[in-house]
């Protein structure tokens, strides 16, 4: 069967309600990559946690402020960066979410989950600014298949 390929870009502006419409683009990727309901999950809550960061923490919700969030399907991958215009963060200084202290405060648990949910989760940070974070979901050979 032919190998599965796409580029997306969607671009919108730093508002909550652009968060359930861009999960629901990222399970559909995920589904045309291969995985079922069930797989695609997953990975697509580590998407949603990176997008409400863009929207929250990288532009504070300024609604003139953008997020994009570019996927890419091919080579046996899925990679979806989301990218946004805010002053950037040193991904070293997060605390771990499992420590007795973190475990009943209400946020600080996104960067974890993607990182459990993805293979590849690397941070950059554009000259233009901004932080941009590039989430890689490897497909096994059955899942590129379907």
């Amino acid at each position: 069967m032919a190998r599965k390929e796409l580029n997306l870009t969607v671009r919108c502006g730093s508002r909550r309600e652009w968060v359930d419409p861009l999960q629901d683009v990222s399970e559909r990727i995920f589904m045309m990559a291969g995985l079922d309901e069930e797989q695609a999950y997953w990975p697509t809550l580590a998407v949603r946690e990176a997008v409400v960061n863009a929207v929250l923490h990288g532009n504070k919700e300024h609604p003139e402020a953008a997020v994009s969030v570019d996927y890419r399907l091919g080579d046996g991958r899925v990679e979806i960066a989301v990218l946004d215009e805010g002053e950037g963060f040193d991904p070293a200084d997060l605390g771990d979410p499992l420590s007795a202290e973190n475990l009943l405060k209400e946020g600080g648990r996104g960067v974890y989950l993607m990182r459990q949910f993805m293979d590849e989760v690397d941070f950059s940070f554009p000259e233009e600014g901004g932080t941009r974070i590039l989430l890689v979901k490897n497909l096994s050979p059955e899942s590129e298949e379907n």
